[in-house]
């Protein structure tokens, strides 16, 4: 009787806690909201809500560029033999000129002078070379009269000599030279100081006397057929000598 009492007792209690939170729920439905004026809201809960989006790029690592070594091809020169003076005596010097120089440009390399380091001399004043002409493997080089008339005669052969010998070295195409002024033809003085006749053609070998180092005259190797002979005279002599009567003293 007791336990059934202390059981009804517990069920009535749970059932009125139940009824009491019945009483007390969270009402539902629009109408059961109210607008809260935005003055009454508290600060900061109105503030919206941003969201910053924080955007990384990466940047490709360039590179390392290698510079490839230069291909330029250098430019080929061809070399010119232009002679100047050392105490009266011809000295050639080389230079480098582009390939298919022209006499004029070897006129204006011989008229420059010499270079400052190499001790030498010049009689070829610039102005003494108006122009060159070729024909046939003949150069003609006109000369200004004032300037060659301002060199002294004694040493107008080595001022010629300084050309011929010049323009025939550096100039394959060109075996002989010979002299204007005004383009009229003259005489000038060869390597053994005799003049030229006028308008004559001059060679290498006409002042090749005047070179400071002459090239060693070549050595001649007697002919088999000289030899022979040589041979044949010396045998001859001998018989000669055999046949001989002598003579004795009585």
């Amino acid at each position: 009787m007791t336990v059934r009492l202390q059981s009804m007792l517990a069920l009535l209690v749970v059932l009125g806690a139940a009824a009491a939170m019945a009483a007390c729920g969270v009402p539902t439905g629009d109408d059961t909201f109210n607008a809260i004026p935005p003055a009454e809201v508290p600060f900061g809960l109105a503030a919206t809500s941003t969201t910053t989006t924080t955007t990384t790029t990466t940047v490709p690592v360039t590179p390392e560029t290698t510079t490839a070594p230069s291909t330029t091809t250098p430019i080929r020169l061809d070399p010119a033999e232009v002679y100047f003076l050392t105490r009266g005596r011809l000295q050639p010097v080389v230079v480098e000129l582009p390939p298919g120089f022209s006499a004029d440009q070897v006129a204006d390399v011989l008229e420059a002078g010499p270079p400052p380091d190499v001790g030498l001399d010049t009689l070829v004043e610039d102005g003494l070379i108006v122009r060159s002409t070729e024909s046939r493997a003949v150069l003609t080089v006109d000369l200004d009269p004032d300037t060659f008339a301002d060199i002294p005669s004694t040493q107008q052969t080595e001022a010629i000599a300084q050309i011929v010998m010049t323009m025939i070295s550096s100039l394959r195409r060109v075996g002989l030279v010979n002299f204007t002024i005004d383009d009229e033809p003259i005489s000038v003085k060869k390597g053994n100081s005799l003049l030229s006749d006028v308008g004559e053609p001059l060679s290498y070998e006409d002042y090749s006397v005047l070179l400071a180092n002459p090239a060693p005259a070549a050595e001649t190797t007697p002919t088999p057929q000289a030899e022979a002979a040589a041979l044949s005279g010396d045998a001859a002599d001998e018989a000669t000598d055999s046949t001989s009567p002598s003579t004795t003293a009585p």
